[in-house]
């Protein structure tokens, strides 16, 4: 995937969850949390969209609590990794049940299906962090997490979110 936008927002999107080390939250800017790139939508999607957008930018706001605000651009030391993910992990199962309460219509079927893909490619990265994490081994976790950080800027799942007019910077 081309770096730009749509890079930072996939490697903020994924590695907020574990790690915000960029952007800001949707909104900050006096947007309202509208996405960088949109398209035209229906009244069900546009509902789906922004009821989705709304609990990212909430999402992340909790995530800036957890980490302190700055997150951990460049280096993550794995002792603060190890400390900040479990209130991460909850906030995410949380995140996550009230995103699958919000009704998804034919309309919306494209924009939720890109989140799921998103939401699956974050467990994904999660996952290999926690494994890294578990061995105690801080050159074996940041080797996960360059792997991680690659994952996303190769994948088009951010992007595909954000042209769905998603921006979830704390997922």
């Amino acid at each position: 995937m081309r770096r730009g936008v749509a890079g930072v927002t996939l490697a903020c999107g994924v590695l907020a969850a574990t790690t915000l080390g960029c952007g800001t939250a949707a909104g900050e800017d006096g947007d309202a949390g509208l996405p960088t790139t949109g398209r035209t939508t229906t009244a069900d999607n546009a509902s789906y969209t922004s009821r989705v957008n709304a609990l990212c930018s909430d999402l992340l706001v909790h995530v800036k609590e957890v980490n302190g605000g700055g997150g951990h651009p460049g280096h993550f030391p794995l002792a603060e990794y190890l400390v900040e993910q479990p209130r991460l992990a909850a906030l995410i199962t949380t995140f996550d049940a009230k995103v699958d309460e919000i009704p998804v219509g034919a309309a919306s079927r494209e924009a939720a299906d890109a989140l799921h893909a998103f939401q699956a490619m974050s467990d994904r990265a999660t996952a290999m962090l926690d494994a890294a994490a578990a061995t105690g081994d801080q050159a074996r976790f940041d080797e996960a997490f360059g792997a991680v950080h690659r994952m996303f800027d190769e994948s088009s799942v951010s992007a595909d979110l954000v042209t769905q007019g998603i921006v979830c910077n704390g997922r």
